[in-house]
């Protein structure tokens, strides 16, 4: 592994450590008295040291080496968590993340004015003791106590290239406890004629004896574990007295076999006399029958237990990937479009039941490769406690943010640009939405604010709701603000929700504050347009005094969509699958006109609005009257029109492509495909389109 590379791995998992870090971090200032929570964090710290020190970083593990040890007194019980520690923790992760993110940009360290400042701050803790509330390390070893593991290493030949020393490596294990029995096979290691001294053929089975729990022992080996073999196994229950069986005697056969004295056959025929020995003991008054069952039960278990292994990807290839599975989508429709128009499918049943098992295959392939991109929404939505946190200090506010959904799966793409709009729309609860703990206190409610982060899948796609219990929008002064920026007429009428959705206009705005966090020229506009982006939509709903709710509509995967293929005129459109709610060729009965909608249908008993979507679009129709066409309802956010197209062609797996990126921005539509016979069409955007339909 070369530099480059180091550093890569280690700017990526130091992200990753950071942001488990920071929502830690808030998680310890809430619950000051949680062991684990306090281990987990130490580790964090110490596999960042470990991880910038082994790339060179030294300023960055000497740094966080500070809080490393000011989070190992906090573990042994000689200093308390309060405000300040967790404050001064929170400032060096700001720093660190800092520090990567210049090693990001310019491959180097910066020195930072405010390190200095900060470790003085960590050693003023590490050199005066304060009262511990949670609990000593003695304690916590008489509940754990001792325990023996077995670290079984097989090491890539590789393993000198990526900088890594396995006597470090082994020094580390040492630091944790007793290293109480060693073995390193050396049957691997070719002839000294072919030895190539930059190779590692190492293989080491070590027994430790420590106080400490699994995980420190596995952050030994988080540098190496994806490209080497590292098996950790707790055997303390294997030297129980009871059988008082020594270490050695449980090493001998895995030594013999590794000597290369004995093969692993060798073994098992001898451990087949394993209940001979057993009944032995038991009838020598040695160890009861219970024992030896409990003993063999257990050896079964440790043969049938499989460690599930991950692997990390880049995301490059991810999207490498992505993009081969779109491309193998538009051949298949290819395909099937060039057999379609040389072969009567009716004709030939083997031909359309080869082209539907295909399909089949290339769908579940397809499902798999979606899956490898969707994450859960959790991490992110875990990031703004911080925020929620900082700002409501800073404004004196008591705030208390919950997460509900956190499990909902997204694609990763996604996940990544609507961090932004959503941290915009926090912001703008805590400026605008929170009040203040004595007035909240004097309109009876509680003093402390709720701001609640819900995520749930619903029709196909993300819904992301962000809620407070504030004061709500004031309707009356939104509309006032919109007349006088030219965006409503002064007569015209508007719903509530309508009302609402004015503080979505580019330059609206009704705060006469400017904070840090508001009213910086960034709007709710740039809020909208960003969601719109990935071809979703926002709603707004409130309540004046009870507090005001953004919902978000988002794709699973901006990737790929099933819809209906359907044509008007010359031209090609898309409609998204889980739009439409049905499809009819209405009789004359149906139609009428009526005042102040115009043309409608009605649908068993109930009037629907009919949009041709030739108007709405500027296309030339081949059909005027909807008895000759097919007319199609669609649906979006409880409101229901209906489309008159010229024909209705088939379903459509289709491959987006960014019109944006390619083109420009059309209202209506969402993005383009290319289809089999290489005509493209248009995806249509049915939140736009219905909103055009209703003006």
């Amino acid at each position: 592994m070369s530099d480059d590379q180091l550093l890569q791995v280690f700017i990526e998992e130091a992200n990753d450590i950071l942001t488990d870090l920071d929502t830690n971090l808030i998680e310890l200032e809430d619950n000051p008295h949680d062991q684990d929570l306090i281990n987990q964090i130490f580790r964090s710290f110490h596999t960042l040291k470990g991880s910038a020190s082994l790339t060179g970083l030294t300023k960055i593990a000497d740094f966080v080496h500070h809080a490393e040890d000011l989070l190992d007194r906090v573990r042994n019980g000689e200093l308390e968590i309060n405000s300040d520690i967790i404050n001064l923790l929170l400032k060096v992760h700001d720093l660190v993340e800092d520090m990567v993110k210049e090693v990001t940009t310019s491959g180097f360290e910066v020195d930072n004015g405010e390190v200095e400042e900060v470790e003085s701050s960590l050693k003023y803790f590490l050199d005066h003791d304060t009262p511990s509330q949670i609990g000593t390390q003695d304690e916590a070893s008489e509940i754990e106590g001792e325990q023996i593991y077995k670290i079984k290493l097989k090491f890539n030949q590789e393993l000198f290239a990526t900088g890594t020393d396995p006597i470090m490596l082994l020094e580390e294990l040492a630091e944790l406890g007793e290293v109480i029995d060693s073995n390193i096979n050396l049957t691997k290691v070719p002839e000294i004629y072919n030895l190539d001294p930059e190779k590692c053929h190492l293989n080491i089975t070590v027994m430790l004896k420590t106080e400490e729990p699994q995980e420190e022992i596995e952050e030994v080996f988080v540098f190496v574990e994806f490209d080497n073999e590292i098996e950790i196994t707790n055997v303390t229950d294997h030297f129980s007295d009871d059988l008082d069986v020594s270490l050695a005697d449980k090493l001998t056969g895995e030594i013999l076999v590794e000597r290369g004295i004995v093969d692993e056959e060798d073994i098992e025929e001898a451990l087949s006399q394993q209940h001979k020995l057993g009944d032995l003991l038991e009838k020598s008054g040695k160890v009861s029958k219970e024992q030896v069952n409990k003993v063999v039960q257990e050896q079964q278990k440790s043969k049938e237990v499989k460690e599930k292994s991950t692997i990390k990807v880049d995301t490059d290839k991810l999207e490498d990937l992505m993009n081969s599975m779109a491309e193998l989508v538009i051949s298949q429709s290819k395909v099937r479009e060039l057999i379609k128009n040389k072969a009567d499918l009716s004709s030939n049943i083997e031909i359309d039941n080869a082209l539907d098992e295909v399909d089949k295959k290339v769908r579940g392939l397809q499902e798999e490769v979606m899956n490898t991109r969707m994450i859960p929404i959790g991490s992110t939505f875990m990031r703004f406690k911080r925020l929620v946190r900082d700002l409501s200090q800073e404004q004196g506010k008591e705030i208390n943010l919950k997460i509900k959904g956190k499990e909902t799966e997204l694609d990763k793409t996604v996940i990544e640009e609507i961090g932004d709009p959503l941290k915009h729309m926090i912001r703008n609860s805590i400026d605008h939405g929170i009040e203040m703990p004595d007035e909240r206190e004097m309109q009876g409610k509680s003093r402390t604010g709720t701001i609640t982060l819900n995520a749930y899948h619903k029709e196909g796609k993300v819904v992301i709701e962000i809620k407070d219990d504030g004061r709500g929008l004031n309707k009356d002064k939104i509309l006032e603000k919109a007349q006088e920026n030219g965006l409503v007429e002064p007569d015209e009428e508007l719903k509530d929700r309508e009302i609402y959705q004015l503080i979505m206009e580019p330059g609206f705005s009704t705060s006469e504050e400017i904070t840090e966090t508001s009213g910086r020229g960034v709007g709710m506009d740039v809020v909208k347009s960003n969601i719109e982006k990935l071809r979703g939509s926002v709603k707004i709903s409130s309540e004046e005094g009870e507090g005001t709710t953004f919902k978000l509509k988002l794709p699973l995967t901006l990737a790929i969509i099933d819809g209906m293929k359907v044509k008007i005129g010359d031209e090609y459109f898309i409609i998204p699958l889980n739009s439409i709610v049905e499809f009819i060729q209405p009789f004359a009965r149906q139609l009428k006109t009526v005042e102040g909608k115009g043309e409608v249908v009605k649908i068993r008993d109930k009037y629907v609005i009919l949009s041709r979507l030739s108007n709405l679009l500027d296309v030339e129709a081949d059909v005027s009257d909807p008895t000759e066409g097919i007319v199609i309802i669609v649906h979006d956010e409880g409101r229901e029109i209906c489309l008159l197209v010229d024909e209705i062609l088939g379903q459509q797996q289709a491959v987006i492509k960014s019109l944006e990126d390619n083109y420009t921005y059309v209202e209506g539509l969402s993005g383009a495909a290319i289809l089999g016979d290489g005509n493209v069409a248009m995806i249509l955007d049915i939140a736009t389109i219905i909103n055009m339909a209703f003006r």
